[in-house]
């Protein structure tokens, strides 16, 4: 079920807060939801927008990027989002040129009026994942020669202090004494 506001019926200086208890969908390939996304919403409408703040929170299953074990990622998305209901006109400059103003940062509700919650906590949450998810901060990884976990166990291979692929820069900085 989605959540879908219809700014039209509130009046000016209304505020409405609520409980939010939804299933979304992520709609962004291997990436889902795997809890209904819980937490609390304000709505709050004045003459020309309307702001939304709230607090939400998911989980979604990741692979860590060190040892790539499954584990579920905690998602947190904290909601300060201001939609324009009513469009400003544009102030010119005298140049011909648009004069920026606080309506430019701001989303146009458009012209039926409605606010999906649902599509601006998913954007929150997609936004909120991180881009090398960690199982915990200090994942050992893998071992690059038989692949095993050491978080879980150890193995007899030495790794090299330098990687072989990096270690011609090693001769490069001793050219350059340090000032």
């Amino acid at each position: 079920m989605e959540v879908r506001i219809e700014v039209a019926a509130l009046e000016v200086g209304q505020v409405v807060r609520a409980a939010f208890a939804e299933t979304i969908e992520s709609q962004a390939g291997e990436v889902v939801f795997d809890r209904p996304v819980t937490g609390d919403v304000e709505i709050a409408r004045d003459r020309r927008t309307v702001r939304l703040l709230g607090h939400l929170e998911t989980t979604t299953p990741l692979t860590c990027g060190r040892c790539l074990t499954v584990f579920q990622q905690p998602l947190r998305a904290d909601l300060d989002e201001e939609f324009l209901v009513d469009p400003v006109p544009v102030h010119a400059t005298g140049t011909g040129q648009h004069q920026l103003g606080t309506q430019d940062f701001m989303l146009h509700l458009g012209p039926d009026l409605i606010l999906d919650v649902n599509e601006v906590a998913r954007q929150h949450f997609l936004l909120s994942l991180p881009m090398v998810p960690l199982c915990r901060p200090d994942c050992r990884g893998l071992c690059p020669q038989c692949g095993a976990n050491w978080n879980e166990t150890t193995c007899s291979h030495q790794v090299p202090a330098v990687d072989p692929r990096l270690a011609p820069l090693l001769k490069w900085t001793d050219r350059f004494p340090e000032k």
